[in-house]
């Protein structure tokens, strides 16, 4: 019979991976049990770094922890980048705010009203000064915005990065989906499953399908010089170079329970906004579509924190389509929490905020 674990990690997401990393740099034994299934988020985010124009739900509590959490990322990126041997992708090279169409900038400039007291506001740009920054860009692009704060890192990498960084730690990887927290026995216990979390606890979690498409340039041209975050006929799309030649196009947003399966619809609507933007990618060929469902919550805030008449369990889920960004800040307030007794999670996530089924009944 195997040892029983200082720490259960169940879920092999950005966190979860993150976490069991953190734990194992305190010299703990970490198992995470973790099954790789169809439309896991973490698989599938296209790897914004973007706490403001990617606010859907601007609530206060999650704007501060998400620029937070983006000031930790240079850091967190630099470590992760050596302990794994890992190029993460990591750019700081700013974001570009596009509207397509004139009906587009309303949409636009709200993006730029919720980053007041936040950090440097996007500096405003006409048409001529988009496509003088990203010359691919269509001529009939209206005008926006850039914004130096907002970054993007391949997210792929940074999660094959923390299994490493993990393994170097002897961190154990478990290929089991775990059913039932009884199945699982630590000193501590995090849940991180994403959409799957009620599959666990009672916890009001639901998928938010996202899909994404992946292009490859067959002449090899160059690419994007910035990622790029736009509205197109009142659409939100968000372009990034990947590996030299590619470039991903994200992201669909639809609720569709736990259906993972890429559609034609939903290709042929994110490539039509991609090409409108920029024209050259309609030559480009589509090298795989793929779908995450992201977890959400009634109240769009994430659950963090220990779980109410659980001793020795936490529960780290419900960030959305914010995993990767919070990851840094997530993973360190999680681990204090876990092994210190840390109370430095923000109240407003706390998972005691919503009643479950049999709290209810029991009323």
């Amino acid at each position: 019979m195997s040892r029983r674990p200082d720490v259960a990690v169940i879920g092999g997401g950005v966190i979860g991976l993150a976490v069991a990393w953190r734990c194992a740099q305190r010299g703990l034994d970490v198992h995470v049990f973790h099954e790789e299934i169809p439309g896991t988020a973490s698989a599938v985010a296209p790897g914004m770094l973007a706490p403001v124009s990617e606010a859907d739900f601007p609530d206060p509590a999650l704007l501060t922890f998400a620029h937070e959490a983006r000031r930790a990322w240079p850091a967190f990126a630099a470590e992760l980048a050596a302990a794994s041997g890992t190029d993460l992708g990591y750019a700081t090279d700013g974001l570009l705010l596009v509207a397509h169409g004139v009906e587009d900038r309303e949409r636009v400039a709200a993006m730029y009203g919720f980053r007041e007291g936040y950090d440097v506001p996007p500096k405003s740009l006409d048409a001529d000064e988009l496509r003088a920054r990203e010359p691919l860009l269509s001529a009939a692009c209206e005008g926006g915005g850039f914004a130096t704060e907002d970054h993007h890192v391949d997210a792929q990498r940074v999660r094959a990065a923390l299994r490493a960084a993990g393994e170097a730690l002897g961190v154990r990887y478990v290929e089991q989906r775990v059913r039932s927290l009884d199945e699982v026995s630590a000193e501590s216990v995090l849940v991180a499953t994403g959409a799957w979390s009620p599959d666990l606890h009672d916890w009001p979690v639901t998928p938010v399908r996202g899909q994404v498409v992946l292009l490859r340039d067959p002449a090899k041209g160059p690419g994007l010089r910035h990622g790029i975050r736009a509205v197109v006929r009142g659409e939100p799309v968000y372009l990034a170079g990947r590996h030299g030649h590619g470039t991903i196009v994200a992201a669909t947003l639809d609720h569709a329970g736990f259906d993972a399966r890429s559609s034609a619809r939903d290709t042929d609507a994110l490539l039509r906004k991609a090409v409108a933007l920029v024209p050259a990618l309609a030559g480009h060929e589509v090298a795989e579509t793929r779908v995450g469902l992201r977890p959400d919550t009634p109240d769009h805030l994430p659950l963090m924190g220990p779980v109410p008449g659980r001793p020795g369990t936490w529960v780290c889920t419900g960030h959305y389509r914010h995993g990767y960004l919070l990851a840094p800040v997530a993973a360190d307030l999680m681990t204090a929490s876990m092994l210190d007794g840390g109370d430095g999670i923000p109240a407003a996530f706390a998972p005691q905020r919503f009643r479950t089924t049999k709290e209810s009944a029991s009323r």
